[in-house]
């Protein structure tokens, strides 16, 4: 049996920031562009499939272009090499960072967190470096499958506590090279099952159960809803989202 995914991807630059530090990346497509409507896609997984959100750090030294080059040297190396690598493939991205900044001094500081979904036939993994998420959608609500590189893990918007952006590794961000063990969850594709990524502007501003009343069937509906209520409640950060499920060609 062959299964196959489809879904939805949108970023946006939130409400108060001038330019969009976020990206996504699926496949081989990649925007950081205000996006006002979900773009979709679908992918037989008898070849790998990757989606990747990326949050770019660095304020002036261009945040923006540290997760380009981080969503795209994932993106390109999942796709070529499957999901059984990521850690090697993001140990790998984080060097090619580094080096970038070596050439471009003024860069220096620049970086990135991701988080991603790797798939190939019947295999899924979940990997992310820092604070942006992965969920799986469930009939209870959101589980998070990633793993917060931050002091307090796994903060939930209403929880009364303060959350800290102190990130604990990232893509570059660091005035040496600094090497980083990505977190990889790692289960069988089951159809049916649908999966969240999203970077810290969506769950910062909409609870996880508010994230999980606007997911439903259609999936590029979903999407754009869910930043529509992200920038309803005047979103301070970028906010990025990708969608995406796992269908049986027997339907």
């Amino acid at each position: 049996m062959t299964l196959r995914i489809h879904g939805a991807g949108i970023t946006h630059r939130g409400t108060v920031r001038a330019r969009n530090g976020d990206c996504i990346a699926v496949g081989f497509w990649v925007s950081q562009e205000v996006m006002e409507a979900a773009r979709t896609f679908e992918h037989e997984l008898d070849l790998p499939f990757a989606c990747i959100v990326c949050d770019g750090m660095g304020g002036h030294n261009d945040g923006d272009q540290a997760s380009l080059l981080v969503a795209k040297g994932l993106a390109r190396r999942i796709v070529t090499q499957g999901p059984k690598n990521i850690a090697s493939s993001a140990r790998a991205v984080n060097a090619e960072l580094f080096a970038h900044v070596r050439e471009q001094p003024q860069l220096a500081g620049m970086g990135s967190t991701a988080v991603g979904l790797a798939a190939h036939e019947h295999s899924l993994a979940i990997f992310n470096v820092g604070d942006s998420r992965a969920y799986k959608v469930g009939e209870r609500g959101l589980v998070q499958l990633s793993i917060d590189d931050t002091p307090l893990q796994s903060w939930k918007l209403g929880s009364g506590q303060e959350r800290s952006t102190k990130l604990l590794q990232c893509f570059g961000g660091r005035a040496t090279f600094t090497d980083i063990e990505p977190n990889v969850h790692v289960e069988p594709c089951t159809p049916g099952s649908t999966y969240l990524l999203c970077c810290d502007g969506l769950y910062e501003t909409l609870t996880e159960a508010e994230i999980a009343t606007l997911i439903g069937p259609d999936l590029k509906a979903s999407a754009e809803a869910l930043l529509r209520a992200a920038l309803e409640k005047k979103a301070r950060d970028n906010v990025t989202i990708a969608l995406v499920r796992i269908d049986s060609n027997e339907q």
